[in-house]
């Protein structure tokens, strides 16, 4: 790992502790994105005795809702202390009977975890600076015949922005490039964010040994709930038109 990528990871979970807060109701599980997207889609087929992992845990409510359906254990990896200090509020029975265990480590550096059937991320994954490395680790978690199921912003959903009454793409698809947001969430917090075509995803989880089972593209929910001004990056009239996520479902070859 160079330099400058330590630089971002370290403003990244900079960034993560003070925002920390405002995240704490965020997409969980069985939600897989904003607008209430993938509950309905029953991406993980069998929760029940099974092991878990997950990438950029969180506040640790997808933790809470394995472990309520019958996981018999869950890791939470995520770079953030004070994310991971409301996860272990949240999971503390768990944890203290040994169905849970938190580890603070950036996802780009190998963990100590014993393989598991089934790694998970929701909007985590994107954030990763070496995509390769991170994505040979997951590799390594799964057992055989195990999977990885992820979601993040759709690519084009970015590329998209409200302009004088009307939505128009802004920037173009094929420009990928690392992005540098200042004052994200709140004033003096930077995020640091690699900005890849979805076909590029897809690359890169074929060239770490995994195939590619699932990919979907949901339609919005919950509109109720969602912000109803169009000039918001997750506005309910933007994602009416573009899909404002996509969820990968990949598995790693059994022996």
């Amino acid at each position: 790992m160079d330099n400058l990528t330590e630089e971002k990871i370290k403003k990244n979970r900079e960034t993560w502790d003070r925002v920390s807060d405002l995240f704490v109701n965020a997409s969980a599980l069985p939600v897989w994105a904003p607008f209430g997207i993938g509950d309905d889609l029953g991406l993980i087929p069998e929760i029940v005795g099974k092991t878990f992992l997950e990438i950029g845990c969180g506040s640790g409510r997808s933790i809470k809702y394995l472990t309520e359906n019958g996981a018999s254990k869950v890791y939470g990896l995520d770079v953030s202390e004070a994310q991971l200090r409301e996860a272990a509020r949240c999971n503390q029975d768990a944890i203290s009977r040994g169905t849970v265990k938190l580890l603070r480590s950036p996802m780009e550096e190998r963990a100590d975890i014993d393989p598991v059937d089934v790694v998970v991320s929701v909007y985590g994954f994107g954030w990763t600076q070496e995509p390769e490395q991170t994505l040979r680790n997951i590799f390594s978690y799964l057992k055989p015949g195990g999977r990885f199921i992820w979601s993040w912003d759709h690519s084009f959903f970015t590329d998209v922005q409200y302009k004088e009454g009307q939505f128009v793409v802004q920037y173009s698809y094929h420009e990928e490039q690392p992005i540098e947001i200042k004052d994200w969430r709140k004033p003096g917090c930077t995020a640091h964010i690699t900005y890849r075509k979805t076909a590029t995803w897809f690359q890169l989880q074929v060239a770490a040994g995994f195939k590619v089972i699932g990919y979907y593209e949901p339609k919005p929910k919950n509109l109720d709930h969602a912000n109803n001004n169009p000039e918001r990056h997750y506005s309910i009239q933007k994602a009416e038109k573009v899909p404002a996520s996509f969820i990968f479902v990949c598995e790693k070859p059994a022996a």
